[in-house]
């Protein structure tokens, strides 16, 4: 083995069970952040890339197996491998570490390089932990191509390492700009049936999750996709996206796709293409998209639904204009009416929403809940403003005062961050939160 990538879980195994089984209501209900739990298709498209060019990579899924610290050791001890990739999100970026040193207590001579969201963009944070070697900043397939290579990662675009004891921080690896060039995620390198049955739960289709398209040309302040992916909006062919949807249907014997790109249906041409393409290959399986709703469109929203289409999920985020204005989401309540109005006429459509933005008081509150319950909505998915680094608000709550230099990452969680960021005390704020969550959760 060349190298072992590790996928790190939110919560323990028995963590994992309860929280599922305590919130199974809201899941069902839509709800994504109360058990977060999405096939690692970043690591799996590494793991394709690598493959393809002829090294030894696996993937390690310790969300979807549920592994514990036993299962973990003795896997490392029998296949030892020479370097091990571990991905961090924000939200994982403690079990991550947790993870890093226990490799490092097995493996003392393995290699742990850490890639990702959060060591994108805290990369300095990243490089002091002493169990971290290297980290990749961006994109990682051609960082890890190198480094398998040449073994060290001097000199690589997007590799940072320590000097001396010292980090040597890069700037981020250049975008992949021809998506098309790349492989289809490994799809067998993780346990997909456990997705295809959360995925049943979450969106009522026997489905998995595909990921086409790579960066986002806008600006909302809360998100930091940009910071890792690029703004220059990137997307495959919609030829070969098909034959990805036809090759898990064949493989899997799945309903349906859930397209978690931020926004498939950026590029009209695109879905003019991307729908020909379906229908003349008679595929007969189901989709659903994220979009935002200022790019809803009647005549888009007709043309998707005959192509199989059913459900549309809208980055509503609040019914507040003023909060609207702090996400910077350039949106309306207008707009928002407007476009559940028409997509409801032909698909279903679930929302996003978020509660505890900084500037928040209850009345905002009251206004993003009674818009909620006004568009009824087949689906909605609540979260607690999290602060996310690379994020606006999170460089202008640090500018302020109101995050420590020192973050305890394990305190952010999309449903709970230990502390209040708006003008509602804490406790206030998750009393509304879960009395939200009850509404939604008996409809």
């Amino acid at each position: 083995m060349d190298i072992l990538f590790i996928n790190p879980s939110y919560l323990k195994p028995e963590a994992f069970r309860d929280r599922f089984s305590e919130n199974l209501s809201l899941i069902e209900k839509g709800n994504m952040y109360v058990l977060p739990f999405e096939p690692p298709l970043g690591l799996a498209s590494i793991v394709a890339s690598l493959r393809k060019k002829g090294f030894d990579a696996s993937l390690m899924d310790v969300q979807g197996e549920r592994l514990g610290t036993k299962a973990i050791e003795d896997f490392l001890k029998r296949n030892r491998p020479p370097f091990v990739g571990i991905t961090a999100m924000t939200t994982t970026y403690s079990s991550a570490i947790e993870l890093a040193d226990l490799v490092k207590r097995i493996l003392p001579s393995a290699r742990v390089v850490l890639g990702g969201v959060h060591p994108t963009v805290m990369p300095e944070e990243a490089l002091t932990e002493g169990s971290v070697d290297y980290i990749v900043r961006g994109e990682g397939e051609e960082p890890l191509t190198q480094l398998l290579r040449k073994g060290s990662p001097e000199d690589i675009p997007g590799m940072g390492y320590k000097k001396n004891g010292r980090p040597v921080i890069p700037d981020k690896a250049p975008i992949i700009k021809d998506v098309n060039s790349l492989p289809i995620p490994d799809y067998g390198s993780f346990p997909i049936r456990e997705y295809i049955s959360y995925t049943r739960h979450l969106r009522s289709i026997d489905g998995i999750s595909m990921i086409v398209s790579r960066g986002c040309p806008y600006d909302c302040s809360f998100c930091a996709v940009n910071q890792t992916m690029g703004r220059g909006y990137r997307i495959r062919d919609p030829k070969l996206v098909v034959e990805e949807m036809q090759t898990l249907k064949e493989s899997y014997g799945i309903e349906g796709i859930w397209f978690k790109d931020s926004i498939l249906n950026l590029q009209r041409k695109w879905i003019d293409r991307f729908c020909e393409e379906v229908l003349k290959a008679k595929l007969d399986i189901k989709w659903q998209i994220n979009s935002r709703v200022d790019l809803v469109s009647e005549k888009q929203i007709v043309q998707m639904a005959e192509a199989g289409l059913e459900q549309i999920d809208l980055g509503i985020e609040s019914g507040s204009p003023a909060t609207l204005d702090t996400l910077k989401k350039k949106t309306s309540i207008e707009q928002i009416e407007s476009a559940v109005k028409i997509a409801r006429r032909h698909i279903k459509v679930s929302g996003f929403f978020m509660l505890g933005v900084p500037g928040e008081t209850e009345r905002d509150i009251d206004m993003t809940f009674d818009l909620a319950k006004r568009l009824n909505l087949d689906r909605v998915s609540w979260s607690v403003f999290t602060p996310l680094p690379g994020s606006h608000l999170f460089d202008k709550l640090k500018a302020d005062g109101k995050i420590p230099e020192k973050m305890d990452w394990r305190q952010i969680h999309f449903i709970d961050t230990g502390t209040s960021f708006s003008e509602i005390p804490h406790e206030r704020l998750m009393e509304r939160f879960w009395e939200i969550q009850e509404y939604f959760s008996k409809r």
